[in-house]
């Protein structure tokens, strides 16, 4: 039997908290992102306004996928398996997971699409900032 030192939640917590920090980077990512390229949001956004309440529905939204992608692959895996294995594959697909987040996040909230800029044509008509790597997904 296998003596267990940290306690069953440390793991979930530690996801958690990974999930909400990848959240708000993909936040910040997709805000510096409209700045450079000056979008034009409307000028007074009410309460059920979606950029209301990106910021913390990101950060949340990051936090729950990154539990979910850690711990359906740690419940498939049975006690029987090295490790190693229980440990790493959860790691991949967390981190598959976050960063498929982010970049979707960027593609859909980052750069959207049929919004004017303000950059008198230093960021072309798809918003996406001069900065982005050509060979990401935007």
């Amino acid at each position: 039997m296998e003596r267990r030192t940290n306690p069953p939640w440390a793991a979930g917590c530690s996801t958690l908290h990974a999930g909400a920090l990848a959240g708000y980077g993909a936040h910040r990512l997709s805000r510096a992102a409209r700045r450079t390229c000056a979008v034009i949001a409307r000028e007074h956004p009410s309460l059920f306004d979606l950029w209301t309440w990106q910021a913390p529905l990101t950060v949340l939204a990051g936090a729950f996928a990154g539990l979910l992608a850690w711990a359906l692959p740690a419940a498939a895996l049975r006690r029987r398996e090295p490790r190693s294995v229980r440990v790493l594959i959860p790691s991949a697909v967390l981190l598959a997971t976050l960063i498929a987040l982010t970049l979707v996040h960027f593609a859909w909230l980052g750069t959207p699409l049929g919004v004017g800029n303000d950059t008198n044509g230093t960021c072309p008509p798809d918003n996406v900032p001069p900065w982005w790597p050509g060979w990401l997904p935007a």
